[in-house]
């Protein structure tokens, strides 16, 4: 099995949200029990986890769970947890994870 690159890994995320019409939109998803901001713009992939917590307010403070772009990857895994360090397989790996997880759970296809 050939390894994905890390921009090949980008081109398909931008690919998956432009063909959707979501290309430089924010979206909330919740993915299992969390809520998630998900963007696909031009320059990079992030997923951000939304805090939940009823005493603060809305979104705020969250964190940052992915960042992929054709110069960076930072991923945790997907129970949060930090991975190796950030520029390496196995951040590219979880990477791919949330984002097979995100394409999953977008709304089809535009015509």
């Amino acid at each position: 099995m050939v390894e994905d690159s890390q921009d090949a890994v980008f081109a398909q995320a931008r690919e998956a949200f432009a063909r959707r019409g979501l290309l430089r939109h924010s979206l909330r998803l919740c993915l299992g029990e969390r809520l998630y901001s998900v963007r696909c713009d031009d320059d990079c992939f992030s997923i951000y986890r939304v805090n939940e917590k009823p005493f603060l307010p809305p979104g705020l403070p969250g964190w940052m769970v992915c960042r992929l772009s054709a110069g960076e990857c930072f991923s945790l895994d997907q129970d949060e947890k930090a991975c190796a360090l950030p520029q390496t397989p196995e951040q590219l790996a979880q990477a791919r994870a949330w984002l097979e997880l995100v394409l999953k759970s977008l709304p089809a296809q535009e015509p």
